[in-house]
């Protein structure tokens, strides 16, 4: 029995001599966050002359993502060593804590237990290095501008100077925002600011605004008392300078680059020069024309969507480089018919400019031995954007009677021909007939005091399907079975679409307003067979 005893004391002895400190495993499940006992310098401390700042806890912490969660405004530089060991936080700036200043710590999710990764909720400690502390306080929200979503982790910043840039200079006080988009900067000194908010993807507390959405104020705020709901949506908008990145003349095609996506262009040339946007709006192509001599001169004007321009000739020529063949790609686009109008629409689109087009291979197929042909004056072109727009009223006594005609969409084989002599194969898609049985009614009504506004109406993916402008009562008709939201744009140009502004000029994206519903929701189903409204927009 003794023997046995000694055994297991020793045992024993061995198990805990190897102990090690490591996560509980078993027992019931730690809820509870970690408690803030202590810290140095304590919260709303005055001149306070240490370099470091401690924070203990009631048991043992690690860090997560440190440099993303601890967010410490004024920034005190791009160096601040941040650690943990056991109950202890330690948060060492490399330049030191600026004198007379009031600055506010906030751990968010950067601070957790080791056992079940909670984090102190709300927990934040302000001091000051000199002998006031700063106290006003401000909040908002920070939205997807045009999708009306809410923006997480987005870094909203306050700026005091007069020649402040927000993409080469740092903020003087920023917070980031929750996953509900909200934010609340706190501890600041009175006085006017500037504010804008950013994704700071790079952590640099600069606007990158060829990767990173931003929004911003045009005029500055005084803050003398709290201020609450101080709103900016986001946008992507690339605030670069338009210039030229390339000329590559390749066989009998010139390409011509730009830094940036460019919203319209014009040309000026001695001959006719045919041109279109390339694969996207980054690029314009070139077709060179049998010229006389090495070289053609043109000269360009291209304008971005902040309405900035690129002013520059240069010349295209042929080379005796023999360029990829690439044959022409196009599709009939996604014709529909309206039964009760009886009015069709598609958009075609192309791969290159085109030469020729065929109407008598272009009809649309009823039967085995009717058709109903597509006439020039059915269709318009876009030859920028190597578009074709079909719009055509058919006869109503097809759609009385019988449900489902069965109508096709048909080219035939040397429907067109691109402006390098290849032609289009032949192809065909049915089109689908819109019945009001199959589809829905949406009623709107509008208050407001707006004299110009476009209503959009989206689906799920902020896709518009349909739009109208300074209408006081509009029915949306043929809506399939889905969700939509309602975006409205005031249009204070009065120009007929969204304008971005231009952060260079200090000038505000032109106001986005959403339809809420009555529980706040901003999206609402439609149905087939139905009729849903009047809703009534109030803006």
């Amino acid at each position: 029995m003794k023997v046995t005893v000694l055994i297991l004391l020793c045992f024993t002895t061995l198990i805990i001599g190897c102990a090690s400190l490591t996560t509980p495993s078993g027992g019931p499940k730690d809820s509870k966050p970690p408690v803030l006992i202590k810290s140095i310098p304590s919260p709303n401390q005055t001149n306070f002359k240490g370099k470091t700042v401690e924070l203990i806890f009631n048991e043992f912490v690690k860090l997560n993502n440190p440099k993303e969660e601890i967010i410490i405004s004024p920034s005190p530089g791009k160096n601040v060593e941040i650690k943990s060991n056991g109950t202890r936080v330690t948060i060492t700036p490399k330049d030191n804590w600026q004198d007379s200043t009031t600055y506010s710590i906030v751990l968010r999710e950067g601070v957790q237990d080791i056992t079940e990764s909670n984090s102190p909720p709300n927990l934040k400690i302000a001091f000051s290095t000199g002998p006031n502390i700063d106290s006003l306080n401000m909040s908002g929200t920070i939205k997807n501008l045009l999708l009306g979503t809410p923006a997480d982790k987005v870094t909203v910043a306050l700026y005091s100077s007069d020649t402040f840039n927000i993409f080469s200079h740092t903020p003087s006080y920023f917070t980031k925002t929750d996953k509900n988009g909200k934010y609340k900067l706190e501890n600041i000194k009175a006085g006017r600011y500037g504010i804008y908010a950013f994704d700071d993807k790079n952590k640099n507390l600069k606007v990158e605004s060829r990767t990173e959405r931003y929004g911003f104020l045009a005029g500055k705020i005084l803050l003398e008392n709290p201020k609450d709901s101080v709103d900016i949506g986001l946008i992507m908008m690339d605030s670069r300078p338009l210039k030229i990145t390339a000329i590559r003349n390749v066989g009998t095609i010139t390409r011509l680059r730009f830094n940036k996506y460019i919203t319209d262009y014009s040309i000026q040339s001695e001959k006719d020069v045919t041109h279109a946007f390339g694969d996207n709006l980054t690029e314009i192509v070139f077709w060179n024309p049998p010229i006389v001599g090495d070289s053609l001169q043109l000269h360009l004007v291209a304008r971005d969507s902040l309405q900035t321009s690129a002013d520059s000739s240069f010349y295209i020529k042929k080379t005796n480089i023999k360029p990829i063949k690439e044959n022409l790609k196009w599709s009939l686009g996604a014709p529909s018919v309206d039964s009760e109008t009886g009015s069709f629409k598609t958009v075609m689109k192309f791969s290159k400019p085109l030469l020729t087009l065929n109407f008598d291979s272009l009809f649309i197929q009823l039967d085995t031995t009717s058709t109903i042909p597509i006439a020039k004056e059915d269709i318009s072109i876009d030859e920028r954007s190597k578009e074709i727009s079909i719009s055509k009223i058919l006869d109503k006594q097809l759609f009385t009677g019988k449900k489902d005609p069965r109508l096709t969409l048909k080219a035939g084989k040397g429907f067109v021909y691109s402006i390098d002599s290849d032609t289009s194969k032949s192809i065909s898609t049915s089109i689908p007939i819109l019945w009001p049985e199959d589809t829905g009614v949406l009623l709107l009504q509008t208050n407001t005091r707006e004299e110009n506004y476009i209503i959009q109406l989206l689906n799920k993916d902020g896709k518009i399907i349909s739009s109208t402008q300074n209408v006081t009562k509009y029915t949306f008709k043929n809506l399939p079975p889905a969700e939509y939201s309602i975006r409205i744009i005031l249009d204070t140009n009065k120009n007929g679409k969204w304008d971005p502004g231009n952060i260079v000029k200090g000038e505000e994206p032109e106001k986005v307003v959403f339809y809420k519903t009555s529980n706040g929701k901003q999206s609402f189903p439609m149905r087939a067979n139905w009729e849903y409204g009047p809703l009534i927009l109030r803006f």
